[in-house]
């Protein structure tokens, strides 16, 4: 073997190694599903108050189920894989923790914790670090706290119509914008994956 083959095969390998670790980390799946389940949610929620509550606890075992499914799929296509068994452990546990726990910390505190162990268990900071956002925000948001931080940036700017209901939707917004960030966040990382 020559110099320059040799040379295009060690190219091949290493373009194979990286493809390999982006197939087995995928960070992008659990961030593309729940924040598309997040943005689904927030729209939908105002629509018919009752599934605002029930969207994100009903849909948060199925977005686990579904993870877990498309890295099934994946391992049985391309022979990588092997991550899907924690994601059917965190739908469980979600399904018995949110009964409980979700009346005081809120789901979104629930499915952050879980997808920071599954980061913890996987190595992998890029989901630990999405999944922290998605837990603070989402519970602080349970509270209030950002979308009144709303409220008062409107009447920093002149907007005070906020008695009248101006801004009463403004905890959608701040859940459909963290929706919005973890699918930029899923793309991201699905580049990353690809490259």
């Amino acid at each position: 073997m020559d110099f320059e083959t040799a040379n295009k095969v060690m190219g091949d390998v290493g373009a194979l190694q990286r493809r390999v670790r982006g197939d087995r980390r995928a960070t992008s799946v659990p961030l593309l599903v729940f924040g598309t389940l997040t943005f689904v949610a927030s729209v939908i929620g105002p629509m018919l108050n009752v599934l605002s509550v029930l969207a994100l606890v009903l849909l948060a075992p199925v977005g686990f189920l579904l993870v877990a499914h498309i890295y099934r799929r994946r391992e049985i296509s391309l022979g990588v894989g092997g991550r899907e068994r924690s994601y059917k452990v965190a739908a469980l546990v979600t399904v018995l923790l949110l009964p409980f726990f979700g009346l005081f910390l809120g789901e979104y505190a629930i499915v952050g914790l879980a997808l920071v162990v599954i980061a913890v268990l996987q190595r992998n900071l890029q989901l630990g670090a999405w999944a922290f956002i998605f837990g603070l925000v989402g519970t602080l948001e349970r509270f209030s706290l950002i979308s009144n931080r709303v409220y008062t940036l409107a009447n920093m700017l002149g907007f005070n119509r906020s008695n009248d209901g101006y801004f009463s939707w403004s905890s959608s917004l701040v859940y459909a914008v963290l929706g919005l960030a973890l699918i930029a966040g899923g793309f991201f990382a699905r580049h990353r994956e690809g490259a």
